[in-house]
């Protein structure tokens, strides 16, 4: 068929005056051709026109062949698959179909279309346009990478929340794809927004449910969250992403335009999120007309908040609290592959582990604290002390002193080398006193000011340890290293010892 230009070409050489024959040598169509667009009257487009008719092609008695290998390739190694190439070589050269020699393009093309007819029978009937109302909102995680404060590149999770209605999103990064990071990730935004979307669509792989046949069941701490605020759940169907694609393309516009080139992050990552992250995105493209509806998303955002719930009086507590006992050196288990060491003191006790998106508190079993620690994620094994507590059990057992994780974090110095040359007694007591320190001040400063009062192998004594902790407490030791380059030496005099100076 001729292009319209084509045509119109012809049937104006023709009114100009021109013969068949000329207008032949001009356009270089045939003669039956040209007859045909002359004496055409009807130029409008019938289905007959459109329609596809295949061919007769060389190939055909060789399509029930392709079709053939193509079908078993299926249960090949997903690299391991026939290309147009090796197909043409197989037909001609080694299943001798010599006069397919010359017909690599038609091979190509026939596989192309018959791959093609896989993927829309996997793919299953299509999708359904759906409508969102007011108030409702879809549910997801994405992943991107973020540099973290000392440069380095680190990939993390982040949740998003979207309003199909308003077309407006809100997103923070989380540790993990939990429940609990679930809850804690609405949690915040909740918080922010003031107001609780009457509907959340979620998919099956958000952490707050599992699927049996098609029976959706929530966790426990999931069901309590979603009771406290009173908003409805809904899950998708299997291999359905469709049923929320507006956080679903809410996730990789965020990614591609407020995150690239990667963030900055800082710490505590809950901070980061409430200063940066979470308004920035509540905030970007907020004011562009919907993309169906050719109103500005303010002002459909306030048909969201309409149809929203207001926040109950009193935030929800997320946590999944739970009974563990703890084994013989205090050590408590976590996802089976993060330990949280206690010390002997807690030895085969049990204890409540409240376990929250970013930390994990333990507590006797009548409701005391033991210790909060950061919570771990990821599939290796970790490994978190409580060096308090260890140092308090070290204190009766100091021959283990050499091979304790006091000794490993505590920094190097002359403390730490006088108790590793020290004798069973002298040992001892450098311990307890290092602990006494440490129960007051912390462990970071007794150790400091331990190391920085120990010289040539003589112990202070505990109130110049404590006198210093409690100065490094008010007043930063670094700051006390005469910054200004102004000289003392005239008060030397009234210390009676020039060398006592900075002493404490």
């Amino acid at each position: 068929m001729l292009q319209m230009s084509q045509i119109e070409n012809i049937r104006n050489l023709r009114q100009k005056g021109s013969t068949v024959a000329e207008i032949r040598k001009i356009t270089n169509l045939d003669r039956k051709t040209i007859d045909k667009y002359l004496t055409r009257t009807d130029f409008s487009v019938a289905v007959d026109d459109m329609a596809f008719t295949p061919a007769k092609s060389i190939l055909d008695p060789y399509k029930p062949t392709i079709d053939k290998l193509l079908e078993s390739e299926r249960e090949y190694f997903g690299k391991q698959h026939f290309t147009a190439t090796r197909m043409h070589e197989y037909l001609a050269v080694e299943l001798g179909h010599r006069e397919l020699e010359h017909s690599y393009h038609l091979v190509r093309k026939y596989m192309k279309s018959y791959r093609n007819g896989l993927r829309r029978e996997c793919d299953g009937p299509g999708s359904m346009k759906l409508v969102w109302h007011p108030g409702e909102a879809q549910c997801d995680f994405g992943e991107a990478d973020f540099y973290e404060p000392d440069g380095a590149l680190a990939r993390r999770k982040y949740l998003v929340l979207s309003f199909p209605n308003s077309n407006r999103g809100i997103y923070e990064i989380l540790p993990g794809e939990n429940g609990e990071c679930v809850c804690q990730g609405l949690l915040d935004f909740f918080l922010f927004m003031g107001y609780v979307p009457r509907v959340i669509v979620f998919d099956n792989a958000t952490g707050i449910s599992k699927r049996i046949c098609n029976i959706v069941q929530q966790s426990e701490l999931f069901t309590r969250f979603r009771l406290h605020y009173r908003f409805i759940a809904r899950f998708t169907n299997v291999r359905s992403g469709w049923e929320k694609g507006c956080v679903e393309n809410k996730v990789g516009v965020l990614r591609r335009n407020l995150l690239v080139p990667p963030l900055q992050i800082s710490y505590p990552i809950q901070a980061f999120n409430k200063a940066i992250l979470i308004p920035k995105s509540f905030a970007f493209r907020a004011e562009e007309p919907h993309y169906e509806k050719g109103i500005p998303g303010t002002e459909l955002y306030k048909q969201d908040e309409e149809h929203m719930i207001p926040l109950p009086p009193t935030p929800f507590e997320v946590a999944h609290i739970e009974t563990q006992k703890a084994n013989k050196t205090g050590t408590v288990m976590i996802d089976t592959v993060h330990s949280y060491v206690l010390g002997p003191s807690h030895s085969s006790e049990d204890v409540l582990v409240a376990k929250g998106a970013w930390d994990l508190h333990l507590y006797t079993r009548d409701g005391r604290l033991i210790k909060s620690f950061p919570r771990e994620y990821g599939p290796l094994p970790t490994q978190t002390y409580d060096i308090q507590a260890i140092l308090s059990s070290l204190v009766h057992k100091p021959n283990a002193w050499p091979n304790s994780h006091v000794r490993e974090a505590m920094p190097q110095g002359g403390f730490r080398e006088y108790i590793d040359a020290g004798t069973d007694r002298t040992r001892r007591n450098a311990i307890y006193m290092l602990n006494e320190c440490s129960d007051r001040f912390g462990f970071g400063n007794a150790s400091i000011a331990a190391n920085q009062l120990c010289r040539d192998g003589k112990i202070p004594k505990q109130e110049d340890i404590f006198a210093l902790c409690n100065r490094m407490v008010s007043f930063p030791l670094q700051l006390s290293e005469n910054a200004t380059n102004v000289s003392l030496s005239m008060f030397d005099a009234l210390l009676g010892k020039s060398g006592m100076r900075g002493a404490v």
